[in-house]
């Protein structure tokens, strides 16, 4: 479903020599918070100057308005074999200016897996496997898995598990927010079967924000 104008200001469009690649969310005016694959190559961070944020609308092109430049990259920890510490923070190389077309996210301290819970997730990853990208921002509601579920496959402490009646999420999808309650719980990180569908078996998986908070907190500060 196409998000409205004004419905998730904090979330950013991360581009890759103006392409869309993944999307991130606003820490506050200098920093955004993302996934480490989409910017890492393992635990190093890949060149930071050929990355720039788009953000203050739900439509996204290829130019440069409202588009400012990644200065460096912060993941030391992702290990790609476990896929844990998909983490990353972004440091822009100039403040996003004030205005009301944006505003930081909040993110969870806590959160507790062990029950289910509706969410929404967004993004502009492809509409359905090898399918087109959307200009829009798209909008789901999922619902995550209990870690009696989740911590079969993966790792409860750093990954929440979601599935969808309809859909799924998508490439260009990593990055972006799993809200719950009005709070980010986590980050687009994989997903464990083809697009546009899940299951129990074949869930959506997200980076489990509150595991990696005071991380972030540390690596977005002014």
């Amino acid at each position: 479903t196409d998000a409205q104008e004004g419905e998730f200001k904090y979330v950013v469009s991360l581009r890759l020599n103006l392409s869309h690649i993944c999307g991130g969310t606003i820490l506050n005016d200098r920093f955004v918070l993302t996934a480490a694959h989409c910017v890492c190559d393992g635990s190093k961070p890949n060149d930071p100057t050929s990355y720039s944020i788009q953000y203050g609308s739900v439509n996204i092109s290829s130019d440069t308005q409202r588009s400012i430049n990644v200065q460096s990259i912060k993941c030391e920890s992702f290990n790609t074999l476990s896929f844990t510490y998909d983490v990353a923070v972004l440091e822009l190389a100039t403040a996003i200016p004030a205005g009301n077309n944006w505003e930081p996210v909040v993110l969870s301290q806590s959160f507790d897996s062990s029950d289910q819970h509706e969410g929404i997730v967004v993004g502009w990853g492809r509409l359905w496997q090898d399918g087109p990208i959307p200009t829009t921002l798209q909008k789901l509601t999922v619902r995550t898995l209990p870690s009696s579920f989740c911590g079969v496959l993966f790792d409860n402490d750093h990954h929440i598990c979601l599935t969808a009646s309809v859909g799924s999420v998508c490439n260009g999808d990593s990055g972006t927010s799993l809200v719950v309650d009005g709070v980010q719980v986590g980050i687009s990180s994989f997903i464990t079967s083809k697009c546009g569908s899940t299951s129990i078996m074949t869930p959506n998986v997200y980076a489990k924000v509150p595991t990696y908070y005071n991380w972030i907190i540390e690596n977005s500060r002014l």
